[in-house]
Parts: C-alpha cells; structure tokens; sequence
C-alpha cells in the first residue's frame, strides 16, 4: 500500500571514497619510466614503495623478464582460444610445474584469482549446498558466492575468525544442506591477520559435512615449502578442502590457481568451469613468466628470498615495537596495519606520509569498519633497512601530529581498536570558545519556554509533546517499549542557546531503513526469534516526531565548536550504554556542518522523502478545485466515488472500548508496513494521547464497523496525521486509506491550518493531495558493521 524510495549504500561508498579521492590519498596516478620496486614516481615526486604486494620482488626478477620477452617473441601477445577447445602445452607445462609445488595435487590456472573464483565456485558448489562466508573474506569470494544464489544456495555470514558462531552456524544448516563451505581468506587483506587453521581442522573432523574455501593470495610464495603459501601445509589432509592462491602477488606474475583435492573436483572443473570454458587463458608473456617463477619456487633460491624477507618483517616489527605506534597486524606477515580510528586521522596521516615521499594506502570503508580505519603499508624485498628506518621515523612524527590537528588522542584510537589503554595519554586540549555543553534526560530539567521558543514551527516535539513521550514510553512490559531520552543544549557565555537537540535510545530493529524486500526476509527470522538483527540505537529525535531536531544558530559564534562539542556527548552516551547504532535526522541535503558528522565517521544516508503540504486553502469546497486536473481524476475516481459510504466523526478522546479497537486498526498496519520497520508502539502511547489537548482523532466508519481511524498531532504550525490505523478488509472494498488522506486536508482546512506533514511513504497518494516530497538526509554511525554486512548479504540474497 504504502511505498518508500529507500537509500542505496552504493551511493554512501560512492561519496566516502570520493571524499578520500579530493583528500588526495586514493587514485593517485603511477608515472614512472622505469620500474625499481624500492621506488616510484607518483604524481611529480619520486617515494619509497610500501604500498604494493609483490612481496618477493620476483616481478622485477631478470629471469623471469626474460622468459616474459621469449615468450612473447616466439608466440605473440595472446593464445585467443577456449581451452576447452585447445590448451597450449606450455599451460600444460605450467600447470604441472604447480602441481609439484603443491604435492602433485591437480590444479588449473587462470588469467585472474577473481576469474577463477567465478569459474569453480558454480562449479563445485551444488543446489543441495550451503554457503558460509568469512566477514572479510576477499571481495572477489563474496562476488562469486553471489552467483550460487540463482542456483538457491543460500549464502550466510559470520564474524571474522569466530569459529563459535560458525559452529553455531553448522548446527542450524547440517539437517538442511549435503556440504557446508566454509570460504575464507588464509592471510587477510587488511589487517594481515592469519586465518585459525588449526580450529578449523578441529571443526572439519567434527563435521564431516563441512567444507573449507581458502583463498590464499597474500600467503603465497613468502611462506612454506616452495612457497606454497601460509595455510597450505598446516590445513589437515582431506578430500573436503579447495584450496585457491594468485600469482599476482609474492610470485611475481599475473593469474590464479586453483589446487584440487583430488582428481574429480578437478575433473569437473577443468571439462566445463564457466569461466574457464569462456574466457582466454593466461597470455604467453604471462605464461613464459610464470614457467621462470615456478621453476625458482622450486629451487633452493626461493627459501633464500624468504629468508631476505623475514629479516625485513623481523627488523620493522623491531622498530615498531620500540614505539607507541598501535600496530596490530600480524607479525609474521608481510602486511603492516597502522590503526588510526576516525577517517579524517587516516586522511591527515596518509597525506602527511605521502608527502614525506612514502607511497601508503588508507584502509577504509567498506573494506573495515568506519570507525577502524587505517594506514595499511607492505613490506617486501624491494625494500631495503634503510627504507623501513626512515618509514617508521617518519610514522613516529607525523603520527602523533595528525592526532593532534584533528583533535584526537592516542587513547581514542586504542579504544576504537579495544586495545588496552595508554596511562598517560598525551591530552587534545581544544578551546570551547566561551561555550558550555548541558545534558540532560529528561524534558522536565529544560525550561519550556526556552525549549519551545528554539523549536517554534520545526516539529512535533514542543515541551508538552516530550513529556507525553516521556511517560508513554517507560515502565512498559516489553523492552522495546522503553526509551531513554537524552537532550543536549549548548550555551555560550551569554547563556543563549546555540545548539538543542534530543534523542532516544532503545533497542530498534537494524533494517528500520532498509528496502521492504529485505525487512520481509528478516521478518521470517524473527518469527522464531524475535530479536533477531536487533540492537540498541541511540536516534535523534525519536520514531514518532519528525522536523528539524537540531537547532542551531550560525550566526552565533563558536556554533561549529559547539557541533563538535555534541558529537564529543554523543560519542560518551554512546560508550556509557553500549549502543551500537547513532543516527543523526532529518538535515536538508547538504549543509556546512556535514563535515564534522563526516569526519567523525558518520555515513551519509539518503532519507525516505517526506510529504509536506504547504499553501493549504482555507475553503473546504475550494481544496478539490486546487489540485492538477490529473489529480482531480484519480481523487474523483478513488476517494469521492466511495465517500457516500463513510461516516466521518473528528473526537478529542475516545471510549476506552473504541480506543482498543482503534489500537488493534493501528497493529494491523504495524504488522504489514515495513517501509520503516519499526516494533509496534504500546498501548501505553495511545492512552496518553487519548488525553492530551494536542490529539484528536479522525474516525471514519463503513456502517457502524470503524474502518480507518487517524491519529493526528495539532502541532503549532501545521496539522499531523502521524498514525493511522486500517481495517484491511474494508480498505480493499472501499479505498479506505485514500479516503483518510482526503478528510485529514478537509480537517485541516477546519482547523485553519495552512500546512499538513503528512510524514514517509505513500509519496504517490499524498502527491495527489498537493504534497510535496521533502528530500532529507540522515548520518549513521555503527559501532560494529557485522550487522550492517548481515543485512546487505539479506538483500543478495533474496533473488
């Protein structure tokens, strides 16, 4: 009935990277000559490398060059045919020489690991199967797994290394489901962390059902017997285990490989993998290459170039253990991970490093959670000790200087990585320019005509109405029926208001905002278990006011201190309760402030639009006249064709009787109305409207059968019909809906109001009415991603 235009999460990635693009720290433009591993220009200066993965600096090796140039020589620059139809020897050849390093197993190579994962996932992974994925999986896995959704393989996700949940996982599907694959990453991307293998052994011999996924790319080479890679030897031997790596990094070529356990899962791959079938195979110069670096895996020189490296890894994590500096990547691998916290620390220090003329990556969202972000920087063997010194040098300077321009602390950092906090943090003192925070959690410690002279005409929250609220939503019996209040004034030193807003916290459902299609496959969830995907949200406002909620005077001074100054509140409600979700409302679409939400790693969202209609004539007879000719034929066809069948009665109470009946109209649509999807308010709520001078409510019966009633707020400014609550049966014989919509603006006419906020969804309907449709951002802050990812994996999922 009532559709909402929900926000796409592409376009909050789309605007975080291109913020880190105009920051000058991603997209950068590589323009060197000549390649030197140790060094390259970017842009017009020339930095020290830390940033790319050819970990053994095989890439640059002269034999493998070498056998590049002959190949392309004698065979040109590619082999342009389906190997199902014809495979060169040479590809023979390699791949033979891979199998020897990974004990004569099977294998297949590909032009790309990302092609290949396309190819032996559909392959491999049956209807009868089920899919489990690694929170920080690879990218290019979770791309792939996508693609088993058409077969009806449902993909699920658990948290990174949690092999608690994933048991748990295995429980629920291993009735359900022939094979489990468990897909996962050996060393991951980010933060350098190894995967759990030897736990993971543990639970394949528990459950014979389970299967493992390993994507081994930054494992390879620098590690094990012919540098098969960092998870191969130590994963148990068994026929349930696939085994995936690159060539693209530590072997210093391009492609994949994929290693069989045995000849029938090669088998089926290899006579028809998809992608394998109908894509080309590695080119010639790529194949000479890669011959060159097999044969160097097998021979002694590649343990003299781990050897190289190690020396490398052990001398920085050295260094590094002689400073502050939060590292907390693993230290046995070749990915070093700087934590910095707040995007705008990471931006600061990125920058401040590449100018210093060493070449970094930020990790950033989506790729770890926003509020984790980092400096992630290699080390291989192109990099001499000389080069590392002068890295960690310039990370011990410019670290604690792009805290300090930033306003952060070192502590503020460890405690957004949970890591144990310094006793003597050097402290970030900022001047609150005259200005002076007051939090309060309850509307009663506020004065009522300070209050409501700062939100005169912004919303439906005056003093009166948070008092209403106040009561109405504590001492219930479910614990999402109560809400805690929170409200933050900022005074200067005339103690005049320059910032006031409100929030509730509470425990809310994760997808509140979340397309209806993905609500309603979590709904099914809920059926057994209520709570799940739910958490405790801090929100401005609340779920049942809309508005302006933050006032802020710009023309005082000091008012984008006093911005900050509520974020730092925010920032310690949130610590102190444990609540995961922060959500800022109801902004116009770009505003000056939005910078601070930014860098405090707040993501931007798209708001349902809301439905405002201003000019409201003032004759009820005149209201039908004004609207679009077009609007007139759909209001004459839908609504005043029907409206010789309802009895239309406005009250300012109800019977005790006929507010339960009105209540269990308005749970109809609780229980269907997943624009916004939201626990049903209580009774309690409805019983304190009942008696406030602020409510009335539009009655609307078929008969003596009440078929919709509104729930309208007698705001001063403007009319608001927030609630409504339907019969559903009458609604489909007689547009009982539309007809409520049509006597909420000829009640408003009555009341002499000039303006009704009609609130999200049913756009189309109430544009017909006049409405407009009010574009309005939120900012939302998520203390853990996992759920946010869970929700995301629903909406792939629901094919």
């Amino acid at each position: 009935m009532a559709k909402i235009k929900h926000h796409s999460f592409n376009e909050t990635i789309n605007d975080l990277l291109t913020e880190a693009k105009s920051r000058g720290v991603i997209q950068l433009k590589y323009n060197s000559k000549k390649w030197e591993g140790s060094h390259m220009k970017v842009g017009k200066q020339r930095m020290r490398n830390f940033g790319t993965c050819g970990y053994m600096g095989l890439e640059s090796h002269p034999r493998i060059i070498k056998k590049s140039i002959e190949y392309a020589q004698h065979s040109g620059t590619q082999f342009s045919v389906s190997r199902t139809y014809l495979m060169s020897d040479k590809t023979a050849y390699l791949e033979d020489l891979l199998s020897e390093i990974f004990d004569s197993k099977p294998v297949l190579t590909y032009s790309s690991t990302s092609l290949l994962h396309i190819s032996v996932l559909p392959a491999v992974v049956e209807a009868e199967d089920a899919i489990i994925l690694d929170q920080q999986c690879h990218a290019s896995i979770q791309t792939a797994a996508q693609l088993m959704r058409a077969k009806g393989v449902p993909v699920d996700i658990v948290r990174h290394s949690n092999l608690e949940m994933l048991e748990y996982k295995i429980k629920q599907m291993r009735d359900k489901y022939s094979k489990i694959w468990y897909m996962i990453d050996g060393v991951y991307s980010m933060y350098g962390d190894v995967a759990p293998i030897d736990e993971i052994n543990a639970l394949m011999e528990k459950y014979p059902q389970l299967h493992l996924y390993v994507d081994d790319a930054h494992g390879m080479s620098w590690f094990g017997k012919h540098g098969c890679g960092r998870i191969y030897k130590e994963a148990k031997e068994n026929k349930r285990t696939i085994y995936v790596t690159t060539m693209a990094k530590g072997f210093g070529v391009m492609g994949g490989i994929a290693v069989f356990p045995d000849d029938k899962w090669f088998a089926k791959v290899s006579i028809y993998g998809g992608a394998l079938t109908h894509s080309h195979p590695i080119p010639p110069p790529m194949l000479g290459a890669s011959i060159a670096s097999a044969k160097i895996h097998l021979s002694d020189e590649i343990y003299t170039l781990q050897a190289s490296l190690k020396e490398k890894l052990d001398y920085a994590n050295k260094l590094f253990a002689e400073t502050n500096l939060p590292v907390i990547s693993n230290p046995e691998t070749p990915i070093f991970f700087l934590c910095t916290g707040q995007p705008v620390v990471g931006y600061n220090l990125n920058k401040r490093i590449l100018d210093d003329g060493f070449y970094v990556n930020i990790a950033m969202f989506p790729a770890v959670p926003l509020k984790n972000t980092g400096l992630r920087f290699t080390i291989t063997n192109h990099n001499s000790l000389e080069d590392i010194k002068a890295l960690v040098d310039a990370l011990v300077k410019h670290y604690p200087l792009a805290l300090e321009q930033e306003g952060k602390t070192l502590n503020d950092v460890r405690k957004a990585f949970h890591l144990p906090l310094l006793d003597h943090d050097s402290v970030t003192v900022s001047k609150n320019a005259g200005l002076e925070v007051s939090y309060e959690q309850s509307i009663k410690n506020i004065r009522q005509e300070e209050w409501d002279n700062a939100f005169a005409n912004k919303g439906n929250y005056d003093y009166a109405a948070l008092v209403l609220l106040e009561e109405a939503f504590s001492g219930n019996d479910l614990p999402e029926e109560n809400w805690d209040f929170h409200y933050v004034v900022v005074r200067n030193s005339k103690k005049e208001i320059v910032l006031a807003t409100f929030f509730t916290s509470g425990l809310f459902k994760e997808d509140l905002l979340s397309p209806v299609h993905i609500s309603n496959a979590i709904e099914e969830k809920r059926v057994e278990d209520k709570y799940f995907l739910c958490s405790r949200f801090l929100m401005m406002g609340s779920l049942v006011t809309e508005g302006e909620h933050m006032y802020l005077d710009r023309s005082k001074t000091g008012w984008e201190k006093a911005v900050r100054m509520l974020l730092e509140k925010l920032a310690q409600i949130q610590e102190k309760e444990d609540l995961n979700t922060v959500i800022l409302r109801d902004f116009n679409e770009d505003e000056p402030f939005f910078s601070h939400f930014h860098e405090n790693s707040y993501l931007k969202i798209q708001m349902p639009d809301t439905n405002v209609i201003t000019g409201l004539v003032q004759d009820k007879s005149q209201f039908f006249s004004s609207l679009s000719a077009r609007s007139r034929r759909h209001i004459k066809d839908d609504v005043l064709k029907f409206e010789h069948h309802f009895r239309v009665e406005c009250a300012d109470t109800l019977e005790k009787g006929e507010l339960n009946t009105a209540y269990s109209l308005f749970l109809n649509v609780s229980s269907k109305s997943r624009g916004i999807n939201e626990f049903a308010y209580p009774f309690s709520f409805f019983s304190k409207i009942n008696e406030s001078p602020d409510w009335e409510f539009i009655k609307l019966y078929i008969g003596n059968e009440l078929a919709s009633v509104g729930f309208c707020h007698k705001a001063k400014g403007f009319y608001n019909p927030l609630i409504v609550g339907l019969d559903y049966g009458l609604n489909a014989q007689y547009n009982s809906y539309k007809q409520m919509l049509y006597q909420v603006c000829l009640r408003a006419i009555d009341l002499k109001y000039s303006e009704i906020h009609f609130g999200f969804s049913a756009d189309v309907e109430k544009k017909k009415l006049g409405a407009k449709q009010i574009k309005k951002v939120a900012f939302l802050q998520l203390k853990d991603q996992f759920n946010f990812e869970v929700i995301e994996n629903y909406n792939h999922n629901i094919v």
